[in-house]
């Protein structure tokens, strides 16, 4: 297993050249994994003054995830400063970069306290970062993947339109016969979980986790994190989003039978939960979302 604690000087070999300065390893911290390869919290003193960074270490989105990064420091949305691709493992044995540590909270916390300038600050951050263009992120656009809210809800329905599961027949029924107006798909760092948008003194020190980077579906991103902690639900935030960049909050109905219609096919095809989501759970959620917009004609 890579760490680079076990190779001192190479890392400082690595960081001088990456970040054309003075550097003097101290220790790296493991941090918590996720869906990738644990990156490395990498303490050092930087021409005498103490740093942090983030070593992210061989994934097969290495490269792209970098380039997004690179292509968004110059934009108006905090984000960390990237360094140092190495794509051959030249200098560490393994495939890296480095990103810049980004000091402060989750903005979960707040969020769930019901702490009003974070709730705006959430949204007014998600729609900076979705502000952001195909031009504006050159030539790496290209290589981000595009989805729209009707390719997931097709997606989802390819796999469960063979398990003779009658309440997804009639969802999906349900869904496609009252399609919205859906908004344009928009750029997102692919995953808007509150814990990626990390806030110092109210305010936004930046916004994390871009290897999943791409074009979809701003409301169907957003509620992430609303579908996640239900506790959030109910407050209007959703609302106001939707209001926000343009579009009737009363589309959110149609949504929530998405994400749970979604939510079912990966529980099903990992044969794990999600979070809180069991297979036997969102049939439940599916069957009083169907009640409700039957009822609602």
């Amino acid at each position: 297993m890579f760490d680079p604690n076990q190779q001192p000087e190479q890392i400082e070999t690595y960081l001088r050249n990456a970040l054309g300065a003075r550097v003097n390893f101290i220790r790296g911290t493991i941090l918590p994994k996720s869906t990738r390869e644990a990156p490395w919290r990498v303490d050092v003193i930087l021409n005498s003054i103490p740093k942090a960074y983030v070593l992210y270490i061989d994934s097969d989105d290495l490269e792209r995830e970098y380039r997004v990064m690179k292509a968004i420091e110059p934009q108006p949305i905090a984000t960390p400063g990237v360094y140092g691709l190495d794509l051959s493992g030249e200098a560490l044995g393994v495939p890296c970069f480095l990103s810049d540590f980004v000091e402060g909270e989750s903005m979960l916390g707040p969020v769930k306290a019901g702490e009003a300038w974070a709730e705006q600050l959430y949204i007014d951050s998600v729609c900076a970062l979705q502000a952001i263009t195909e031009q504006q992120l050159g030539s790496v656009a290209p290589n981000l993947k595009r989805e729209t809210a009707l390719d997931v809800l097709r997606e989802a329905y390819s796999f469960l339109i063979d398990k003779s599961l009658p309440v997804a027949d009639a969802a999906y029924q349900a869904l496609i016969s009252r399609l919205p107006e859906f908004p344009s798909i928009r750029f997102s760092n692919g995953d808007l979980w509150l814990d990626n948008f990390i806030v110092r003194e109210r305010q936004l020190a930046g916004v994390i986790d871009f290897q999943n980077a791409t074009f979809s579906d701003p409301i169907y991103e957003f509620l992430l994190s609303f579908f996640v902690v239900p506790e959030l639900q109910g407050r209007g935030i959703e609302a106001r989003f939707c209001r926000r960049i343009g579009c009737d909050p009363a589309i959110l109905q149609w949504y929530h039978g998405l994400e749970y219609l979604d939510t079912w096919r990966w529980v099903l095809v990992t044969g794990e939960p999600f979070v809180h989501h069991t297979a036997e759970s969102l049939e439940m959620n599916l069957q009083a979302w169907l009640a409700e917009v039957q009822g609602s004609g």
